[in-house]
């Protein structure tokens, strides 16, 4: 038997290609990884100087640009450091607070006002009582009219059957009884009772218009022309009440 080798030449030697690719990839992986070293630091030199106060510097900024587009005045200047640790939208409450304080400071010497005012107004309201006592008797009856007087009087809208005075008139037919308000409150004088179907039938004030009641001083009056018992209130405060007896 007859055995035939054939001896390759040197450059025929077989090529080991899969080493030569592994030494390849790491080659491009390294690159990659400094293209991308390279991007963060180029990144970080354009933008990492600014700092946190960026978003507070651009916001500023802004608003600046808006206040002069708009003729506004400028955002004043803010130093104080307990200011500024607070959000800007508890900031009033701080001023509201330095402001109540110096407020109740001013209340307590007015409470200590309203004291000695109130100690005077006990008497005053005294007074008043025996006025309106008077009034009650001057007001019942007007001589040289001939009208029955009533008047509403002060703070009648927190009284019942005392807010009218007289609270109960008697007159006769064809007399008008006029009713002043003598107290600073809108009131009503309306025939009835509150809730009664029929009030205001026979008289009402109103509530607008040139007979309404709606302030100190004015006046409104009602002829009664026929003989008969009618109660009246206020639409307004309905425990006002009073009544007309026409004999």
């Amino acid at each position: 038997m007859t055995f035939v080798v054939n001896m390759s030449k040197e450059g025929d030697l077989p090529k080991l290609p899969i080493k030569k690719r592994k030494i390849g990839t790491i080659g491009a992986s390294l690159i990659v990884m400094g293209l991308s070293l390279l991007f963060i630091y180029i990144l970080w030199a354009s933008f990492g100087y600014i700092g946190p106060s960026f978003s507070s510097d651009v916001l500023n900024l802004q608003q600046s640009t808006l206040r002069a587009q708009f003729h506004l005045p400028e955002e004043p200047v803010i130093t104080d450091p307990t200011v500024l640790q607070t959000p800007p939208s508890l900031r009033p409450f701080l001023t509201d607070n330095a402001t109540s304080g110096s407020t109740n400071a001013t209340s307590g010497s007015t409470n200590a006002t309203s004291g000695s005012t109130n100690a005077t107004s006990g008497s005053t309201n005294a007074t008043s009582g025996s006025t309106n006592a008077t009034s009650g008797s001057t007001n019942a009856t007007d001589q040289a009219s001939d009208n029955t007087q009533v008047s509403i009087v002060p703070g009648a809208s927190t009284l019942t059957d005392t807010a009218f005075s007289p609270s109960s008139i008697e007159v006769t037919v064809g007399q008008t009884v006029v009713w002043t308000n003598d107290d600073s409150a809108f009131h009503t004088v309306t025939s009835g009772t509150a809730g009664a179907a029929d009030a205001g039938k026979e008289f009402d004030s109103g509530l607008k218009g040139p007979t309404a009641l709606t302030s100190k001083g004015k006046t409104f009056e009602h002829t009664f022309d026929r003989i008969g018992d009618y109660p009246y209130f206020c639409t307004l405060h309905p425990a006002m009440v009073g009544n007309v007896i026409v004999k």
